[in-house]
């Protein structure tokens, strides 16, 4: 369980808004909605409680995802780390990492080993027999012209026969007509491609680039850098993939 005993001091930072949101429920439990705004869809909302959901609130994928986990696990954009936790106390050991200082804050109160770092800058010389990323994880990614970029880093951090563990969401019902077929401009870039913004009371993030990504396009690009790749779970749009170093 998270402990509420906290003694955090505030995120000094003006442009961590999901982390100044950890630290403030963390500390009042009071649940300040995160907005996420886009050009290409409605505003959307982030309820801050499920950052902070045990075990038995989780949904089916991502229980199936942990039970996939195995040896030395790295947990990238963890958040407040729930899946680490989680993973802990079945006894893995785990490693997170989050480029929010507020998340990363949090996490290390909360006894975990975290640190405030991009995926990019971690070095090879140390490598993990999972790397884990949910809630929509193959976002990191950040586009489909850098999908094979961050797949071979990941390749380098896994261990022999390691496993990265992914979710992520089709989400070409976005443009979808009333009567089934789609209008997508096959001239333009990936439809699921998209950049988001985060405000959190007058907190404000800067924009960013967040990959949603078919399972077809994802099992082609997995393959071609050196990776097994299979769905080990399913429900409407969204999906987990397995993607094992061979």
């Amino acid at each position: 369980m998270i402990t509420t005993n906290m003694t955090i001091k505030s995120s000094q930072s003006t442009s961590d808004p999901i982390g100044q949101a950890i630290l403030d429920y963390a500390k009042l439990r009071k649940p300040f909605d995160i907005i996420v705004s886009s050009d290409l869809c409605d505003d959307d909302i982030i309820p801050i409680e499920v950052l902070f959901r045990n075990e038995s609130q989780m949904p089916e994928l991502e229980l199936c995802a942990l039970d996939q986990c195995k040896g030395h696990v790295l947990d990238i954009g963890a958040g407040a780390g729930v899946h680490a936790l989680v993973l802990q106390d079945r006894g893995f050991k785990v490693q997170a990492i989050d480029v929010s200082l507020g998340a990363v804050a949090y996490m290390s109160q909360n006894g975990l080993n975290a640190q405030c770092i991009d995926l990019y800058k971690l070095p090879t010389s140390r490598t993990y027999d999972t790397i884990l990323s949910l809630m929509n994880g193959m976002g990191l990614a950040k586009s489909l012209e850098n999908l094979d970029v961050f797949l071979k880093k990941i390749y380098e951090l896994l261990s022999p026969g390691g496993r990265f563990i992914a979710d992520s969401t089709d989400v070409k019902y976005l443009y979808e007509d009333e009567d089934g077929s789609y209008w997508l401009d096959l001239n333009a870039a990936y439809y699921g491609n998209f950049k988001f913004k985060m405000q959190y009371k007058k907190i404000s993030g800067p924009e960013f680039e967040w990959l949603y990504i078919d399972y077809d396009t994802l099992h082609e690009h997995a393959l071609a850098c050196g990776f097994k790749c299979r769905r080990a779970f399913a429900v409407e749009d969204n999906y987990l993939a397995i993607l094992e170093k061979i």
